[in-house]
């Protein structure tokens, strides 16, 4: 992308060229500073207790999600909709999965953080394709079938979400929820905002 950019320099106007480095940059923080928000941001991990505590007489989280159960694992008893994350060593609630890309849980303290890193994952690397179709040349060509990649990957799981967002039977996901308090205008950027509803945890 940047090697696009530098052709594009030879064939443009130097303001041509000022601009599309400036948006590029400007995408580029907003990638990496959502990126760096949700993999090290706790994803809504669960207390673990001081002690050990047995639970092998009772009921546990792989046979029912639907109420109060126990996590051997961990020691707690967990609330509906959670579950223990091998990768993490821990109960997230609400959990999305265990990300590898993000080397983290996905869960409603970092979620706003990875759909805007698929957002602006997309966003530029459409950019970047818009660039290389612009001003081709011999290293565009190549960038364009990077960002086509990349760009099918990212809106791949954007849509994914956005699915799972929608399709939420039991009307526990909300954009509110997800993105904070805050006005809707920042709900696109990797900024911090209250949450409506923020679970009994700590970091692990």
């Amino acid at each position: 992308d940047a090697l696009c950019l530098q052709s594009s320099r030879a064939q443009g106007t130097e303001l041509e060229f000022a601009i599309h480095a400036s948006v590029f940059n400007f995408l580029l923080i907003l990638v990496v500073l959502s990126y760096t928000r949700a993999w090290l941001l706790n994803p809504g991990f669960l207390l673990k207790p001081s002690i050990t505590i047995d639970f092998s007489d009772i009921a546990t989280q792989k046979e029912s999600r639907s109420r109060w159960v126990a996590c051997r694992l961990c020691g707690i008893f967990t609330p509906p909709d959670t579950t223990h994350c091998s990768s993490c060593n821990g109960c997230v609630i609400r959990s999305r999965g265990h990300w590898a890309i993000l080397r983290n849980c996905v869960g409603p303290l970092n979620y706003k953080f990875l759909l805007q890193y698929l957002l602006w994952g997309s966003v530029i690397h459409c950019y970047s394709l818009i660039i290389s179709i612009a001003f081709p040349t011999q290293v565009s060509v190549i960038t364009t079938f990077l960002s086509l990649g990349s760009l099918g990957v990212f809106f791949y799981y954007l849509s994914c979400e956005a699915q799972y967002i929608r399709s939420s039977t039991d009307h526990t996901v909300t954009l509110a929820q997800i993105f904070g308090k805050g006005r809707q205008i920042f709900w696109i950027f990797p900024c911090s905002s209250s949450v409506e509803s923020k679970p009994n945890i700590a970091d692990v």
